[in-house]
């Protein structure tokens, strides 16, 4: 996978390789901006994460979504401050579900650290 050195770098990209959608974590849903639509976690499916530190004990993670049977991909961006920030439930289910082993999961937190 693709390192990012800025958000704006990430955010780009992805935009490029068709993520144009944004997705907005509210509870176990996603609210789909642009449709002012909620979908329901077995309605979408995270198919690439990204770490950007963005100063020390700070993280953002940049997922690229997919809304299943809809046709549309976007970016879902969460900001958090190391292990003092917990993962929402449904980011760590879905992580898990997608089994690439692109991050280290401890608990409810994200491992900033990524295993490549």
């Amino acid at each position: 996978m693709k390192k990012y050195f800025s958000k704006s770098e990430a955010i780009i990209d992805l935009h490029e390789r068709g993520f144009t959608e944004d997705f907005q974590l509210s509870g176990n849903d996603l609210l789909w901006i642009q449709r002012k639509t909620f979908l329901r976690q077995k309605d979408f499916s995270i198919v690439e994460c990204h770490s950007i530190s963005d100063s020390p004990g700070k993280e953002t993670f940049i997922f690229g979504v997919i809304a299943n049977g809809l046709l549309a991909s976007g970016i879902l961006i969460n900001h958090c401050k190391s292990y003092s920030d917990k993962t929402p439930a449904i980011i760590h289910r879905k992580l898990k579900k997608m089994g690439s082993g692109l991050l280290n999961i401890k608990g409810n937190y994200l491992d900033v650290e990524f295993t490549r």
